[in-house]
């Protein structure tokens, strides 16, 4: 028996950057205004920040290598509320606690934890879910390799009830002109990578601050 997911620091940034930044682009393309999207970039930052507590309990039979297998495990869907829970901790907003916390609901109701359907999912959310998946599509994981856009937009094509259609629509004007240029390595400095793909000006000492309290 071996580990199949192993969570690390590194990857979870790089992830949380990609997202951010896809975040922030579809935002603006909805039209929202800049305080929502410095907030809600910043949850696209810290979104999946629960994994980091969960690499303990995954564990499991290395020839398993669905992705259904694993994104369904149980101990995967409690990281949004491990999440929400470590950032409520930490007094961030409300705007970022309830779009961390229930970004892995689906439009048509079979997401979690709470299974809320259209409209009751917080707009935040719904925009996370769309950046979250395909950035998620678009990267190499332990069990496949990464898709290319086209494969990626076919598989949420597949899946759209999972989405909201018009933010789904409008993440794919953003997708044609970003491509997959936001996805980053970590081999530069912090401060070169908050410079480089302009994050949030305050990201930088929070995630300082934060990461050495977990």
């Amino acid at each position: 028996m071996g580990r199949i997911v192993d969570y690390n620091l590194t990857e979870e940034l790089e992830h949380g950057i990609y997202v951010s930044l896809l975040v922030r682009d579809l935002s603006r393309e909805l039209m929202l205004d800049e305080h929502f999207v410095s907030q809600l970039s910043l949850a696209g930052l810290l979104h999946d920040i629960g994994k980091l507590r969960l690499t303990n309990y995954l564990y499991g039979n290395e020839e398993i290598v669905s992705p259904l297998v694993i994104e369904e495990m149980k101990y995967v869907r409690m990281h949004p509320m491990l999440s929400y829970k470590i950032l409520k901790d930490r007094n961030y907003s409300p705007l970022i606690l309830e779009s961390v916390r229930y970004h892995h609901e689906d439009y048509d109701g079979s997401g979690y934890p709470s299974n809320l359907v259209g409209d009751e999912i917080p707009l935040g959310a719904r925009i996370i879910r769309v950046c979250d998946v395909f950035a998620a599509l678009t990267t190499d994981r332990p069990y496949r390799k990464h898709f290319e856009i086209s494969e990626a937009i076919s598989l949420m094509i597949d899946e759209i009830t999972h989405f909201d259609m018009k933010i789904f629509l409008t993440f794919q004007r953003v997708v044609h002109r970003t491509g997959t240029s936001y996805k980053v390595h970590l081999a530069d400095s912090d401060r070169d990578l908050v410079m480089k793909y302009d994050l949030p000006s305050y990201a930088d000492p929070i995630l300082e601050q934060f990461l050495m309290k977990l």
